[in-house]
């Protein structure tokens, strides 16, 4: 493979490297760099969507700080037979790359930085859950069956955007969850791989306030199309996946030189940032921690 040399000057936010109507947007945060190639992918339809939900997804970028919090804004597409969960910012990101020329991307970058990059999907193919992600400048894609939590009721209540809600807790993937669910919605859904209970989940969070999920706003009334990435995907199972995740998260630039053949070169102020090409240890860590384990 012949490798592509990125020269790029760092400044405090993010850098950009942008190519014709397809940007690799590249950032720098503290000690973390990560990539989105928002709209690289063409897109392909696998439903409509009946109903969609707004969630604000909240987490620790460091859980010894709980200033560290991060927030996204998450969109549930309910369809029939088929959901799928994305970032809406993300989405958003896209739609503006696609209207945008390399010169409008590269004079305000901020702009074109989504959120995250996974989209989940719950009943495609039928019986399964397929997860699609991006690592660097490669898609994956893991198909597993539905998963399904051991929901024990509870007898907190609570409203939620003025819905009655019930709550139950369970065990799942190495967190413990609390959830709250209406049976005034005709769905039988939540956010991210949370479903089972008799009820719509509006909301989830796991007993240490690391990952929540609260839904924000419903539209009852939507017909935007359920898509997804039209990609060469590396097909892999959902420990590999987070094998593979966590040697990019804890040295991105060694991965992009050894698996995607690219080597970048960092300078902060004109000077080589040497330190960033060295791993180092996370501050966090994933939702599912189950994978450590296999």
């Amino acid at each position: 493979m012949k490798k592509m040399v990125w020269m790029m000057t760092l400044s405090f936010g993010a850098i950009v490297a942008g190519y014709a109507q397809k940007v690799q947007v590249i950032r720098v945060e503290g000690s973390q760099i990560s990539t989105n190639s928002a709209a690289s992918a063409e897109q392909k339809e696998i439903g409509k969507t009946v109903m969609e939900f707004m969630f604000d997804y909240t987490y620790l970028r460091d859980t010894t700080q709980v200033s560290s919090v991060v927030t996204d804004r998450m969109i549930l597409q309910v369809g029939q037979g088929v959901s799928k969960f994305s970032s809406y910012r993300t989405m958003q990101v896209d739609s503006l790359i696609r209207v945008s020329t390399a010169d409008q991307i590269q004079a305000d970058p901020r702009r074109y930085i989504g959120g995250k990059t996974y989209s989940i999907y719950k009943n495609y193919p039928p019986g399964k859950l397929t997860t699609t992600d991006k690592i660097a400048t490669d898609w994956f894609l893991i198909e597993e069956p539905v998963p399904e939590q051991a929901w024990t009721m509870t007898e907190e209540t609570k409203e939620i955007l003025g819905y009655p809600c019930k709550s139950a807790r369970c065990f799942f993937r190495g967190r413990d969850y609390i959830a709250y669910y209406t049976d005034e919605i005709p769905v039988a859904d939540g956010p991210w791989k949370f479903g089972g209970l008799p009820g719509f989940i509006m909301e989830v969070r796991d007993a240490k306030d690391h990952y929540s999920f609260v839904c924000v706003g419903i539209n009852s009334k939507s017909d935007r199309r359920i898509t997804m990435p039209d990609v060469p995907y590396n097909k892999t199972s959902r420990v590999k996946f987070y094998r593979t995740k966590y040697t990019y998260d804890i040295n991105p630039l060694g991965y992009l030189e050894t698996v995607s053949g690219i080597k970048v070169n960092v300078t902060d102020n004109g000077e080589t940032r040497t330190d960033l090409a060295k791993p180092r240890g996370l501050t966090y860590d994933y939702m599912e921690t189950d994978w450590r384990k296999d």
